[in-house]
């Protein structure tokens, strides 16, 4: 393998396209400085990778375009294409040449291809990987690389050795992997949060979950029998209430029949009550005539022989009446007269009753009076004296206590003068000390206050940050995982197009292997960009052609039906670019479209795509249109006669021709391969977006963070505070509730001494008086005592005088008692006489009117008795005859009522019987009404008891009836059931789904925190293998370059010798390395302590080396002997002839021994200012410097 061509347009000072063809052998670039030569060097190293600026002498990238010069305008582009010789396959490339192209417009925008085929500087850097060829490889050796090598230290040195031992790409993925390992720990930390917090959660969830399992599995259980229950208790009552509405039918169809056996009977009693209510008037009005005849007759019977006997009578009583007048006359002369008598008898005895009260009054005091004994009163007289004696005494006592208590009283209001003055001056110190006290506790009380306002708000504040910090970092970690899954989903969707996910077999086979293939652009899909809104219209209208490779020429759609036929692969469709026409809707159809309704626009108007794919997106879709429903659809094609594919939103197909097309798809526009695209475009999106969020609530959560932090010390800080201030507060209160105490108590004294001396201004008071009382009491005892003393002498005198008067006393008052019992007893007497004669008078007089009225009637009577008497014996006659006639009518009406009665007492019992029978009918009727109501209640209240607890319909329930065989264990069941749902208490139903969620969530987080974990450990024991790998190429090398080294630096230097040194041994994955060098005639020693050429030439000898033991396929060596002298030049010269057959060297250089080694010689000039020009030269032409002079 080796550089066949390089290609530079546009590139620093190449300006024009420059084209260096190279051989199998050492090619020099020769050109003074200035020239541009080094520009071909960075112009391979950018192609093959480069990405620093500063590596390529620029401040950006776009500095390596060509700037402009004093004839030219700038260019917008460079582009440096590099060609390879790969027969022998160096590359694991399929072709024989491999060129790379890197291309770079001046607005940033890059491309890169291979073999022309477009690709990622990834695939680039990936082909020259480890092949020795590439940016940092050893392909490309520049002045800058000979004095790393010099200058650098041994740690840095080491990276040469690297990139010989092809380490780099298992560094670079221990890099990776590192870079993976702590994306791998802080994904693991953020896990494991959400781990613990999921499992906080999980705790009080469970508990739920299981409270609300169980109180499903007693409600499912509840409902289970409770239902049938129901539905039994349904059953039962609908029967009953369907046998009852039969009975009440039948009862009613009875209850009609007796109803009219009733009226029929009672009509004909009504009929013949009527008939013998008319009987009984007449008999009832017969009988009173009769009654009234009869009684007519026997009263006019009677008056007539009253007549007869009253008027015998009348003259007989009117002669007894007369004489009893007379006798009652002379009666009551009499005993009025001795009614006066007796008034006067009883005045009399009155008088007498009167003065005899008195004398027993005088004659009852003599008696008592001299009833006593002497003796009697003696000792009457003696106790007395006895009692003033005693009282004398006591008298004379309350004096002398009197006295004393004076003398005492005087002696402490002396003491209590002395204790008040001092009372004063500690009342005056106590109050003094309370007022200083009172403001001490305001002043603590209003800086306590203020600090419990201050922590209390402080509180407040904290306990808010607090819940925003805690609902912030569970945003943080909800947003943590969020963009996780948006990775994870990214990766997964990006995995999916880069493995063709979706596409036909054949399809999916081209674009895997088109790096292989020339001229494919990509699969139509792949090309148009298609809004969300249009998707499914879209993949309808192209269908399968979505997947239709787009190529450049037929020669390349011929390629790869070729390859597919070759692998065995399946069938493709290809278009190429060349054939393919563009189809499009007329412009009069357009025009006619363009305001029609719902119409959305042409298809191939409504895509987005590449300018090189132009025409096929045109044939594809030019010729389609799109509507806004089916109905617009089919409204459009009418408009266009059916001539062109008409495609609804929804995907509905009016095809030309007429015919339509459309349904529902069961995938729908899941997966699609432009709703992939999509998708992983709003991903992408949205992971930005997300990130963003991620990192502005990380913020957040920090700053709140410090924020609770500084509020939770100030809460602290303010609570310490505060407790102290309490307990000097504490103090101040304890101190001023002493000193309250005390002021209390002096005043409790105070008032105390107030007290006794009001007590003692009393007593002084009362003291003059007490004693003048008791000294007149003294005086008037005395003079009592003198009295008792003449009165005992008296009565000792008269003591036999005593008896006599007694006695006379007792004789007078007997005889006054005898005396008023006989007045009183006669009094009476009399009294009762009086009442008698009196009653007697009055009878007397009552009898005396009365006779005299009864002479009057008589008198009277006589007259009329004899008119009468002959008008009643007519009168009797006439009533005779009447009361013959009518006892005969009443005998025939009596009859006749008598038939009629018993024909109504037979209708009565059979009316008896009937309403007998309607009452047991009704009262049938009503306990089935009640029994057919109640059921009916039962259904109503257990089919609403369905539907309202369960709802359930009765034809619902019944599906999953079973019958029951214990109703009343099924009732207790019920009941139990329903106590053990009750004691449940209040159940979070949805927390079987949120343990679930959580628990799911948990255990998925769970599993991707194992998986997290073996990936950790997987890194590491990949990293440990690649270590080992490292260590063992490396060693394995250094050995080879150490000991090719040890060969190349005395040939370079003709003589000495030198040696590589590792600075730790132990750690070959840092260890540096050290260069030991002894030119010819010089002791060995550092390279640091070289001359600069000889570090120069060593520097290159161990390029040399290197080279030897990694042979590269070309190397670029760009002025590296630019510090030799000419002997070591020339050595370094012929020292390159002896790797022509194992690598191609390219030299850029201006020096004359390197030169006369070279087998081609190109040239580098500036004809033209800032404008670099390649010149294929003669060594004769090229003069000291570098400068070149062309012959003619």
């Amino acid at each position: 393998m080796y550089l066949k061509r390089i290609e530079i347009t546009g590139f620093k000072s190449f300006a024009d396209k420059t084209i260096i063809e190279f051989e199998d052998d050492v090619t020099a670039v020769v050109g003074p400085n200035g020239s541009g030569k080094s520009n071909i060097t960075e112009a391979v190293r950018w192609v093959l990778g480069e990405q620093s600026a500063k590596n390529l002498r620029g401040g950006k990238m776009n500095d390596i375009i060509f700037a402009g010069s004093e004839g030219r305008k700038p260019l917008n582009i460079a582009e440096v294409t590099v060609t390879l010789d790969n027969s022998d396959h160096y590359l694991a490339l399929d072709y024989s040449e491999i060129s790379v192209t890197r291309r770079l417009k001046r607005t940033g925008e890059s491309d890169f291809f291979i073999n022309k085929q477009a690709c990622r500087l990834k695939d680039i850097q990936d082909l020259f990987m480890d092949s020795g060829l590439g940016k940092e490889s050893f392909s490309i050796i520049s002045q800058g690389k000979v004095e790393a090598i010099f200058n650098s230290k041994p740690e840095d040195r080491r990276g040469i050795f690297e990139e010989a031992a092809g380490v780099l790409k298992y560094k670079q993925r221990k890099k990776k992997a590192e870079q993976k390992l702590f994306e791998t720990e802080d994904n693991l930390s953020r896990v494991q949060d959400i781990i613990y917090e999921l499992e906080d959660q999980l705790v009080p969830l469970a508990a739920q979950a299981d409270a609300a399992k169980k109180y499903l599995a007693l409600k499912e259980e509840l409902t289970e029998i409770d239902v049938n229950l129901t539905v039994t208790e349904i059953q039962e009552a609908k029967a009953i209430w369907e046998t009852k509405t039969q009975e009440l039918t039948a009862i009613e169809e009875k209850l009609a029949g007796a109803s009219k056996q009733v009226h029929d009977l009672e009509g004909k009693l009504v009929r013949l009550r009527s008939k013998r209510n008319r009987l009984d008037e007449q008999i009832e009005t017969e009988q009173q005539q009769l009654l009234q005849v009869t009684e007519a007759l026997k009263q006019a019977e009677g008056q007539k022989n009253v007549l007869i006997e009253r008027s015998k009578h009348t003259s007989q009583t009117a002669s007894e009446y007369e004489e009893t007048l007379a006798e009652t006359a002379e009666k009551i002369v009499r005993y009025r007269e001795e009614l006066q008598t007796l008034e006067t008898a009883i005045a009399e005895k009155t008088a007498q009753r009167q003065t005899l009260k008195e004398a027993l009054v005088l004659a009852t005091k003599d008696v008592e009076k001299y009833s006593k004994s002497s003796k009697e009163l003696m000792e009457e007289l003696r106790s007395q004296y006895v009692e003033v004696m005693q009282e004398q005494a006591n008298t004379a006592n309350d004096l002398k206590y009197l006295e004393r208590q004076y003398q005492q009283e005087t002696a402490k209001n002396q003491q209590s003068l002395a204790k008040h003055e001092a009372l004063e001056e500690q009342m005056v110190e106590a109050l003094a000390m309370k007022e200083t006290l009172e403001k001490e506790q305001k002043v603590a009380k209003q800086g306590l206050q203020e600090q419990l306002e201050e922590y209390t708000a402080l509180k407040a504040t904290l306990e808010a940050k607090r819940e925003r910090l805690a609902q912030r970092q569970n945003d943080m970690y909800q947003a943590m995982n969020q963009v996780q899954q948006a990775k994870a989903r990214q990766k997964s969707l990006q995995e999916i197009q880069e493995n063709y996910a979706g596409f036909y077999q054949g399809v999916k086979a081209v674009l895997r292997h088109k790096n292989q293939l020339t001229g494919i652009v990509g699969a139509v899909a792949e090309l148009i960009e298609v809004p969300k809104e249009y998707t499914l219209a879209i993949e309808t209208a192209l269908g399968g052609a979505a997947q239709h490779i787009v190529v450049e020429n037929e020669k390349d759609g011929r390629a790869g039906i070729t390859f597919l036929k070759q692998q065995h692969s399946g069938r493709a469709t290809f278009l190429p670019l060349t054939t393919i026409k563009p189809r499009s809707v007329s412009a009069m159809v357009q025009n006619r479209l363009a305001g029609a309704p719902g119409f959305v626009g042409i298809a191939s108007e409504l895509v987005r795509y590449p300018e090189q794919v132009q025409t096929v997106i045109q044939n594809l879709l030019g010729v389609t249109i799109l509507a806004a429903d089916l109905t617009s659809a089919n409204q459009l094609a009418k408009l266009v006669n059916y001539q062109y594919r008409v495609v609804s939103l929804e995907g509905d197909v009016m095809n030309p021709g007429g015919s339509m097309t459309g349904g529902a798809n069961k995938r729908g526009n899941q997966g699609s391969l432009f709703s992939q695209a999509q998708e992983l475009q709003t991903i992408t999106e949205q992971m930005t977006q997300l990130e963003t969020q991620l990192r502005s609530v990380e913020q957040e959560v920090q700053a709140l963070s410090q924020e609770v932090k500084t509020a939770t010390e100030r809460a602290e800080m303010l609570r310490s505070a505060g407790e102290q201030n309490r307990l000097k507060q504490q103090e101040i209160d304890n101190k001023l509730a002493n000193q309250t105490e005390t002021i209390t108590r002096l005043t409790k004294e105070k008032r105390l001494f107030e007290y006794e001396s009001r007590e003692l201004h009393q007593f002084l008071t009362e003291y003059q008086t007490k004693k003048a009382t008791l000294t007149e009491q003294q005086a008037s005892l005395t003079a009592t005592k003198e009295r008792l003393d003449a009165e005992m002498k008296q009565v000792e005198q008269e003591a036999s005088q005593m008896e006599t008067f007694k006695a006379q006393a007792q004789e007078r008052l007997t005889t006054v008692q005898a005396e008023q019992a006989v007045a009183a007893e006669q009094c009476a007497h009399f009294a009762r006489q009086k009442q008698d004669k009196q009653e007697q008078l009055d009878e007397l007089l009552i009898r005396e009117t009365a006779i005299r009225q009864q002479l009057q009637q008589l008198s009277s009577h006589s007259s009329d008795h004899q008119l009468t008497e002959e008008g009643l014996a007519a009168q009797v006659a006439q009533l005779a005859e009447k009361q013959t006639a009518l006892q005969t009518s009443l005998q025939t009406a009596r009859s006749q009522r008598q038939a009629l009665q018993e024909e109504v007492d037979e209708l009565d019992t059979k009316l008896a019987e009937e309403n007998k029978r309607q009452q047991q009918y009704l009262a049938d009727k009503t306990q089935i009404e009640v029994l057919k109501n109640r059921a009916e209640m039962q259904l109503d209240s257990s089919l609403s008891y369905l539907q309202e607890e369960y709802s359930l319909t009765f034809e619902a329930a019944y599906e999953a009836y079973f019958p029951i065989d214990d109703l009343a264990q099924a009732q207790q069941t019920v009941k139990r059931l329903k106590q053990e749902i009750e004691r449940l208490g209040p159940v979070n139903l949805s927390a079987i789904e949120q343990f679930e969620q959580v628990d799911e969530r948990h255990q998925f987080l769970v599993s991707q925190r194992d998986d997290l974990l073996n990936a950790k450990e997987q890194l590491f024991e990949t990293m440990d293998e690649m270590d080992q790998e490292v260590k063992e190429r490396f060693k394995e090398v250094f050995e080879a370059i150490r000991g090719q080294f040890k060969v190349v630096f005395p040939n370079m230097f003709g003589g000495g010798r030198a040696e590589l040194v590792l600075t730790n041994p132990e750690d070959l994955l840092n260890t540096g390395i050290e260069i030991e060098a002894q030119p010819p005639g010089k002791k060995l020693q550092h390279l640091s302590l070289l001359s600069g050429g000889e570090r120069a030439l060593t520097a290159i000898a161990l390029l040399f080396s290197i080279i030897r033991v990694r042979p590269v396929p070309f190397c670029i060596l760009d002025e590296v002997e630019a510090a030799l002298d000419e002997a070591n030049v020339a050595r370094f010269g012929h020292y390159l002839s002896e790797f022509e057959d194992g690598t191609q060297f390219i030299v850029v250089t201006h020096r004359k021994g390197t030169m006369e080694a070279a087998d081609v010689l190109y040239g580098v000039t500036m004809q033209e200012s800032g404008v670099s020009k390649i010149v294929s030269v003669r060594l004769e032409e090229v003069k000291e410097g570098g400068a070149i002079e062309k012959s003619n």
